[in-house]
């Protein structure tokens, strides 16, 4: 049987204030998952990652997801997978994800693309479950479906593809910190005052407002996070410093993507200060000793699909 060949691109979860509702695609990171099909079961012949993952496809999300997906199918036939991490773990990049999306993806169509993309979120998302702790859909969703999302209810799952923004150009770093998804959700306050719930919920709104007008303004003046930021900042050393340099070097905006440790600034493509904000990002980080990785990206439009 012929393999064939998925991408799933890199996201930005929570976009801010938007904690567990919001989410974008962004371009040139992501996963790539091969699979063909097979006599039954789920077999994860080839992982190529930096760190040790799981073959047993009980164990890894894109086992999970092909799983899940061959279940709602009622096959009885299964699938190989091989998995190419093109995402560091724990990154808030939405690396779990990816794959789960990936991999869910690569089984609807091998077996005659049965399901829609939206009925690939929730095995994509049980997966992900497995090693985040949750089940939220600000990465599976937008990985999927592309663009950026916004959820409604997870049950029953609702989740709207809410626009793009075309002046949007989003300066990437990743230092080299690892921050586990379900580790971070667990520091979060149980309680919050309502003045700041108040604020979270109207810069959320506006930045979706932002999306569906395209209106770029709109999002530079609606990213700011006063609850969940302050927290989880405190996992990624010099997080202060790293922010105050990247908006003296121009950025209109910086925020945490999904539970960290990636940063992810905001500037407006024609103004030419991608690259400096980048350099700034990536010495700022250097300051403290700490190597870092970085992207200048846009919106992903297409979201998880076959690739050459």
């Amino acid at each position: 049987m012929e393999w064939i060949k998925v991408f799933a691109p890199a996201t930005i979860g929570n976009i801010g204030p938007g904690f567990d509702v919001l989410g974008m695609a962004i371009s040139g990171w992501g996963d790539v998952i091969q699979a063909r099909k097979i006599d039954s079961g789920v077999l994860i012949s080839e992982i190529r990652c930096e760190h040790e993952l799981p073959s047993d496809a009980d164990k890894n999300t894109a086992g999970i997801a092909a799983l899940e997906v061959l279940k709602l199918l009622g096959e009885n036939d299964g699938v190989e997978l091989k998995i190419s991490k093109g995402l560091p773990l724990g990154s808030g990049l939405g690396s779990s994800a990816a794959s789960a999306a990936a991999a869910a993806f690569a089984v609807n169509h091998l077996y005659g693309e049965k399901l829609a993309r939206e009925d690939l979120i929730p095995p994509a998302t049980k997966a992900e479950e497995y090693v985040s702790g949750g089940f939220f859909v600000d990465n599976t969703a937008p990985c999927l479906l592309g663009g950026a999302t916004l959820t409604r209810s997870k049950h029953p799952l609702e989740v709207s593809r809410i626009g793009h923004i075309e002046d949007l150009h989003i300066i990437i770093v990743t230092p080299d910190v690892v921050v586990l998804t379900r580790e971070a959700r667990e520091i979060l306050p149980k309680t919050i005052p309502l003045e700041d719930f108040v604020k979270n919920m109207a810069n959320a709104c506006q930045i979706s407002v932002a999306f569906a007008r395209n209106d770029y303004d709109l999002l530079a003046r609606s990213l700011n996070d006063v609850v969940i930021e302050p927290v989880r900042a405190r996992l990624i050393p010099g997080y202060k410093g790293v922010k105050e340099d990247a908006l003296k070097a121009g950025a209109d905006g910086v925020a945490i993507s999904g539970s960290g440790p990636t940063l992810f600034a905001i500037t407006n493509r024609s103004s030419n200060r991608s690259t400096i904000i980048e350099d700034s990002l990536v010495r700022s980080f250097k300051k403290n000793d700490i190597q870092c990785k970085s992207l200048i990206a846009e919106m992903d439009m297409e979201g998880t699909r076959l690739i050459d």
